[in-house]
């Protein structure tokens, strides 16, 4: 008995071992499948998760891309525009710039002082003579100018501008030697000659012989040692020699014929007068030597107007309307150097001085004078 009862209980505690061990390995089996299920899952999970995240970094990224591309266009655009009001922005420049260089020469006139407008008027002073004398010929307002400027710079007492006022006084005196034409007052003789045209008398045949025998004086007959038949031929024979060497005794005696003549002294002293104005010396003599000869051929030069008249006529061709006159720029230089601020430079006569000109001659040196301004 008692062996069969100690093989029961070896036999049942060696069916004991066994059978844990079996269970053991199959839970553990189980618990490897259930870690082997669970990195799976997890692994899918993982997997899900990054394919999740990568097509939101996609999209991210595919967003970031045209909000790039967006701002490339914005900044080219802003490029463009930066360009645009930058040459906007020079061009402002500029005109700022030039708007600032025409106030302060607004301000430098408006706030110039006394002695820059007393120079501004002394170079209109200049510029007024040298115009009125070069072109209207006229140098008594040419003297006037000058000397008005030759005054301000005396009442401006700048001893700087000495050389400007010395130059000024040579050529106050060049003008003055040089004679001034009453332009206006043989224009208006010419006038009054126009108007007592037509009471002119003509010459008549008696006129005519009285001239030409007073301008012939072989006419006289020597009757000392000839007869009177031989006085009588001789007589004959000199009047012959008058028309042959002067000229035929043809008075005018038609109306016509003097409505003509007188005409053509009109016109002849009307361009006289026209060629004094222009101070055209050429054609005022040759008008006037026409003018003579009407006079001389065809007028009574016995009457008191008619001989009034030639005699106004020759005095008309001892003038001279176009003398040689001087360069009077060397002063108004002068004052351009000394307004520049430079070291006035004496100018040269031989530029100033025509050479023909035998009036015109260059002063001596005379000594400076404290006092001269």
């Amino acid at each position: 008995m008692a062996d069969s009862k100690e093989k029961q209980i070896n036999t049942e505690t060696g069916k004991q071992p066994a059978s844990r061990n079996t269970r053991s390995s199959g839970i553990f089996l189980i618990f490897v499948i259930l870690l082997a299920t669970l990195a799976g899952g997890g692994g899918f999970y993982l997997w899900q998760e990054q394919q999740n995240t990568l097509k939101k970094q996609q999209a991210i990224n595919f967003t970031l891309q045209q909000q790039l591309d967006n701002l490339n266009t914005s900044i080219n655009n802003l490029e463009t525009q930066l360009t645009i009001n930058k040459e906007i922005t020079d061009a402002l420049t500029t005109q700022q710039t030039e708007l600032s260089d025409i106030t302060q020469k607004a301000m430098a006139l408006s706030s110039r002082g006394q002695r820059e407008w007393i120079l501004a008027e002394i170079d209109y002073l200049l510029r007024m003579a040298n115009r009125r004398l070069q072109i209207g010929k006229d140098i008594n307002s040419a003297i006037a100018a000058m000397s008005a400027a030759d005054k301000r710079l005396y009442n401006l007492g700048d001893l700087n501008l000495f050389p400007v006022r010395k130059q000024l006084k040579k050529d106050i005196a060049h003008l003055k030697a040089l004679h001034q034409v009453d332009v206006n007052g043989t224009a208006m003789a010419i006038d009054q000659m126009l108007e007592h045209l037509s009471s002119l008398p003509f010459k008549t045949i008696n006129d005519e012989i009285k001239s030409q025998l007073n301008k012939t004086p072989d006419t006289v007959v020597d009757t000392t040692n000839n007869g009177f038949v031989d006085s009588v031929i001789d007589t004959v024979m000199s009047i012959g020699d008058i028309k042959i060497h002067h000229r035929s005794l043809q008075p005018v005696t038609n109306a016509e014929q003097q409505q003509q003549l007188e005409q053509m002294l009109r016109s002849h002293l009307l361009a006289a007068r026209l060629a004094a104005l222009r101070y055209d010396q050429t054609q005022f003599a040759y008008d006037l030597k026409l003018s003579q000869n009407i006079l001389e051929q065809h007028y009574n030069l016995t009457d008191n107007r008619v001989s009034q008249m030639q005699k106004d006529l020759s005095e008309f061709t001892k003038l001279n309307l176009s003398p040689t006159l001087p360069n009077i720029n060397s002063s108004w230089n002068l004052l351009q150097e000394a307004i520049a601020g430079k070291k006035l430079t004496k100018p040269k006569t031989k530029k100033r001085v025509p050479k023909k000109s035998s009036a015109i001659k260059s002063s001596p040196k005379q000594p400076t004078k404290a006092g001269a301004l």
